[in-house]
């Protein structure tokens, strides 16, 4: 049952997150990275960037359990070592809680403001375009001032002709 679960909400997620925005389709090019990954599920390319592919990376936690009474928060249970785990990667991260009943999402930064574990999470940025267009725009302007000077090699085909 956890692992049906589990692959449903990850269904649900790459629709969400693959929704047309225009003619032109949809924002996002969400990769599942398989199960072996310990912290993240899902490494996300922005569709339609000018310089280069940002990306960003993502764990997808599912739920039947419905919504706290007092904040109406998903109930969705995350490790410490998890969060932790997911804002160590040197690029932007998220947290991302589907409800598996009514099949919605829900995404909040895991980039070490809040490194604690979760029992529940926040339904303030549910995954609907007005979300999705802030989120693409928050990770393109991440990479577009992320300077790396280009690679030199020790690897290079010297032997090319």
């Amino acid at each position: 049952m956890k692992d049906a679960l589990g692959q449903r909400g990850e269904a649900i997620f790459t629709v969400l997150m693959t929704e047309f925005h225009s003619n032109a389709g949809p924002i996002f090019k969400p990769q599942f990275l398989g199960d072996k990954w310990q912290h993240v599920d899902f490494i996300v390319e922005l569709v339609g960037s000018d310089k280069s592919v940002p990306y960003f990376f993502v764990q997808v936690k599912t739920t039947r359990e419905g919504y706290t009474k007092k904040l109406n928060r998903l109930k969705v249970k995350l490790r410490q070592e998890s969060v932790i785990g997911l804002a160590s990667y040197p690029a932007p991260t998220y947290i991302v809680g589907i409800d598996e009943i009514q099949e919605t999402g829900y995404i909040v930064s895991a980039n070490g403001e809040s490194l604690n574990s979760l029992s529940s999470l926040s339904t303030l940025f549910k995954i609907i375009k007005q979300n999705r267009e802030l989120l693409w725009h928050e990770v393109n302007d991440f990479w577009s001032r992320y300077h790396t000077s280009h690679l030199i090699s020790k690897f290079a085909d010297q032997d090319w002709r």
